[in-house]
């Protein structure tokens, strides 16, 4: 079976934050289950473009991508390249699947499998919840209707990662089949080498960690203010915030810190061995965004035995069920709470962290859900017209 999988930006374009990572480890996964694989792509990472050298590889990391160049207008992704050559790519396709919404590429895609008449999986990847929707919503109000209702449309499955994704897209088209199916991850937690004074740390106090995109969505604005109050209870904890920053709001943040501004460090993005090597050192993992269509870097806290302090409006509650951390309401005075427990007790935090763990590889292995996908394309392989 040879499924296309199609993406405005791919590994290591991880200035787009989670997706990339995760788009890429399906990809992987897949093929370790013998399905054939390619992925189209572009240059894009974030508001730049990946290295000569990067866009150039036609492997990576063992899987085959091809990265075409961006074209004009770069704010909504798309590539003249790529559009040309779908068509015959997807020819010999038995499935299509796109990632994302309100990008060219992804209308593109759609338009292209439905005329060679390939069924096509569609993942949102969180852009349809209403959190990510309260951005450049006005944008998106005019983008439905001429192009991504179509997409959202005639998707033969609508793939969500999360039971709260799945209940946001049922909103958007209700006869739709919607199958939920995880992120997964790898066992290994690297960074083993990294040390604090690596990451710029040089306090040996409670380690408060954040990584995700620097964004509205995130909230980073009520973990600030709830640090705050964490210091008060812990004045040698220190937070760390790594991410890139997409909108310029790394100034506005730093602003709001005030007296406790010199306690956090900003690390900008981060590769995958300094992510875990930050992780290695965390006491705590905090996430606090608007909506989280899966919060994949969670997933990479449990996996690291870290304890998880999680708004209500992440889609995390099996947080609180396993027992690995705690799901808070969505103000800086209960994220602080939060905190603050774990910080007090770190006997009772390490056993948060091996319960986190222990659950993460049992619910999210990549095999597992490498073969949940598989058994998803094969049941679309009988479909007669798509168009």
């Amino acid at each position: 079976m040879r499924v296309v999988h199609v993406s405005a930006y791919y590994a290591p374009a991880f200035a787009f934050g989670g997706p990339p990572r995760s788009i890429h480890g399906l990809c992987k996964a897949l093929q370790n289950a013998g399905i054939d694989i390619d992925v189209l792509t572009t240059d894009a990472d974030g508001a730049g473009r990946l290295s000569p050298a990067d866009a150039a590889c036609r492997v990576y990391e063992g899987v085959p991508v091809r990265y075409y160049q961006r074209s004009w207008p770069t704010r909504i992704i798309g590539s003249r390249a790529l559009t040309a050559e779908a068509l015959s790519v997807f020819r010999h396709a038995d499935v299509v699947h796109i990632h994302g919404l309100w990008n060219r590429v992804v209308w593109a895609a759609a338009t292209r499998a439905r005329r060679a008449g390939v069924p096509y999986v569609l993942s949102p990847r969180g852009m349809l919840d209403a959190g990510s929707l309260r951005h450049h919503l006005w944008r998106k109000r005019v983008a439905y209707p001429l192009a991504d209702r179509g997409v959202v449309q005639h998707a033969a499955v609508i793939h969500a990662t999360s039971a709260a994704e799945a209940s946001g897209i049922r909103a958007w088209r209700p006869s739709a089949r919607i199958e939920v199916i995880p992120n997964g991850i790898d066992p290994e937690v690297g960074g083993a080498t990294v040390s604090r004074s690596d990451l710029g740390v040089q306090q040996d106090g409670p380690l408060v960690v954040s990584v995700g995109r620097i964004h509205p969505v995130k909230r980073l604005d009520l973990l600030i203010d709830a640090f705050q109050r964490v210091v008060e209870m812990h004045p040698r904890a220190h937070l760390v915030i790594a991410g890139p920053d997409e909108h310029g709001l790394r100034s506005t943040l730093e602003s709001r810190a005030g007296q406790v501004a010199s306690a956090i460090t900003w690390l900008g993005a981060v590769d995958a061995v300094r992510r875990d090597g930050l992780l290695r050192h965390a006491s705590a993992f905090v996430m606090c965004s608007d909506s989280e269509s899966f919060g994949l870097a969670a997933l990479e806290a449990l996996r690291a035995e870290v304890p998880v302090v999680v708004t209500d409006t992440c889609g995390w509650d099996a947080i609180a069920l396993e027992g690995a951390g705690y799901v808070v309401a969505q103000t800086a005075a209960a994220i602080s709470d939060g905190l603050v427990e774990v910080l007090r007790d770190p006997v009772q935090a390490r056993q948060m962290g091996a319960r986190g763990r222990a659950y993460a590889l049992r619910a999210f292995a990549w095999p597992s859900v490498a073969g949940r996908f598989d058994a998803l394309y094969r049941s679309l392989l009988t479909a007669v017209d798509v168009r």
